[in-house]
């Protein structure tokens, strides 16, 4: 019998990967149109490494929040809701930049391990029917700009060096966003890292957001006051 012993891989054979953001707080003020934060990533080889091209796959996610997809047909000449899907604990921001093509490693690497749109979204439908509505509701994250995959979003400044241009709508959900790196040789991840940043509300809106958030019921018995309050005192106002 023949035994093989594995030696236990050594540290300086790691490679090492820094991922770093421009902006640690994004404030959304009442003018917010949107803004883009920067990522910068830098890899470090480890020692007498050959010389091997890397690329680069960032996944950057932000606050999760459960969404429904209710699909609609026309009956007796009605539209009425016919199916609905709810997901639970989707990200509110979910966006893929490669620095490759779309047929290279990166994209290889997001298949193998379920980290596309696919695999989030099977995995996080909870409620009533089946998987026909998943590719819909792919289709209305795309256009609001909530599922963004960007071919060649990742830019190699050199063999070590990368960054990342993430856009933040004006619709961006308030919370923290976490950016994963995933670094790439010969059809492997050979090393990855997460950073973060948070997008925060200012002002008025902020102190709206949080009493919603916190506060539902007082938030909604509040509104209605203010709607009842605002319809008499306009009708008091027209009357004269």
């Amino acid at each position: 019998m023949m035994l093989v012993l594995a030696m236990p891989a050594r540290a300086e054979d790691a490679v090492g990967v820094v991922l770093t953001s421009s902006e640690a707080v994004v404030l959304m003020h009442p003018n917010f149109s949107g803004e883009v934060v920067t990522l910068f990533g830098a890899i470090d080889p480890p020692r007498n490494a050959p010389a091997s091209p890397y690329s680069v796959l960032v996944i950057v996610q932000g606050p999760r929040a459960d969404w429904v997809v209710r699909e609609k047909t026309r009956q007796l000449g009605l539209v009425l809701n016919s199916a609905a899907v709810q997901y639970e604990q989707v990200p509110s921001y979910f966006g893929i930049f490669s620095s490759g093509p779309r047929d290279g490693d990166e994209f290889g690497i997001l298949a193998q391990r379920e980290l596309g749109y696919e695999g989030l979204v099977g995995t996080s439908r909870i409620w009533r029917g089946g998987p026909q509505l998943d590719s819909e509701f792919i289709r209305l994250m795309e256009r609001d700009g909530r599922f963004v995959q960007r071919v060649g979003g990742t830019t190699m400044h050199s063999p070590t060096a990368f960054s990342v241009r993430v856009r933040i709508a004006s619709s961006a959900f308030n919370g923290t966003y976490i950016a994963r790196a995933l670094v790439i040789a010969g059809g492997e991840v050979v090393g990855e890292t997460t950073t973060h940043f948070r997008v925060r509300t200012q002002g008025l809106e902020r102190f709206m957001e949080q009493a919603a958030r916190d506060n539902s019921a007082l938030y909604g018995l509040a509104t209605i006051i203010l709607a009842l309050v605002t319809g008499w005192l306009g009708g008091v106002l027209f009357k004269r």
